[in-house]
């Protein structure tokens, strides 16, 4: 009798819970595809190819799976009909000119600067990938100092080395992130603890759009990234286990929402209000605390 109720568990077990792997690769080049962050439509699960291009992902029944990365479309597929193998098919919008610049830099202009001690507010991961946009207005003031040069963070990380990605996008007439401005990942690399980590541009000759543009943080959920930890629940002396994925990225306080916004499963949306956080906090937005270098 235990034999046959091992059994029953052992087929209810493989009945309710499936497993996905394979490897992501370009349609057209063939080529492994990192760091493409993957969803379960209409549920908190999600995951991160490697640099490999590999990915595994266990579902309780039968989904639809988004797939996202930069420079590909999005694709969203049944979990049924993925294979050892899933193509993602690059896209075809033309980006901007890339001018070549031969003139050396002797002018900067730093915008969006933060204090590091004053930021104890952070956005971070927990079990799917996510990412937030902050937009940047142009300004005439630009005009001399027209080219991204570097994006200064500030990270809170609880490993060594944590990585992330940094998506740049043009705004669309609705004033939502749009198109990509630089079509291959940019990444991030936060040391342990509380840092300012900088991240070079100067070499991608990206001159500011006149209509403003985005700079979005994309988590990934990656073994190098993943921090288990305990806590205890208010109220009570049992330990519980959590997990996060790093790093943490520090914010602003805004008044309004009008330059914060929100990707997940798919879609963009204005950054949420913050409620329950505080007198400080309360009823206002958070901005992603980034400083940006330009050059001429």
């Amino acid at each position: 009798m235990k034999k046959l109720l091992v059994l029953i568990f052992v087929l209810i077990s493989n009945i309710c819970f499936s497993q996905l792997k394979a490897v992501i690769i370009d349609s057209k080049t063939k080529d492994k595809i990192p760091y493409v962050n993957i969803w379960v439509e209409n549920e908190s699960i999600g995951t991160t190819s490697s640099e490999k291009g590999e990915f595994e992902l266990e579902i309780k029944s039968p989904k639809f799976i988004l797939f996202s990365a930069i420079g590909f479309e999005t694709k969203k597929i049944y979990s049924d009909s993925i294979k050892n193998i899933l193509e993602l098919k690059p896209l075809t919008t033309a980006l901007d000119e890339v001018i070549i610049r031969y003139k050396k830099l002797t002018q900067e202009l730093i915008i969006g600067k933060f204090k590091k001690s004053k930021i104890n507010h952070y956005y971070g991961c927990g079990l799917k990938p996510w990412f937030t946009a902050r937009f940047f207005n142009y300004s005439d003031n630009f005009e001399k100092t027209p080219y991204l040069k570097k994006i200064r963070l500030l990270t809170k990380s609880d490993v060594k080395n944590s990585k992330f990605n940094i998506r740049l996008y043009s705004v669309s007439k609705n004033r939502e992130p749009e198109k990509y401005m630089y079509d291959k990942n940019i990444i991030g690399v936060a040391k342990k603890g509380k840092k300012t980590t900088e991240i070079d541009l100067s070499k991608l000759n990206i001159e500011f759009p006149k209509e403003g543009f985005f700079i979005a943080v994309e988590w990934l959920i990656i073994e190098n990234n993943r921090y288990e930890y305990k806590y205890n629940m208010e109220g009570s002396i049992k330990k519980l286990k959590g997990l996060s994925y790093e790093p943490a990225i520090g914010t602003i306080l805004a008044q309004t929402d009008e330059n914060s916004w929100i990707f997940n499963q798919g879609k963009w949306r204005k950054a949420w209000q913050n409620n329950g956080l505080g007198k400080k906090y309360e009823d206002k937005y958070n901005l992603i605390a980034v400083e940006l270098t330009l050059t001429n």
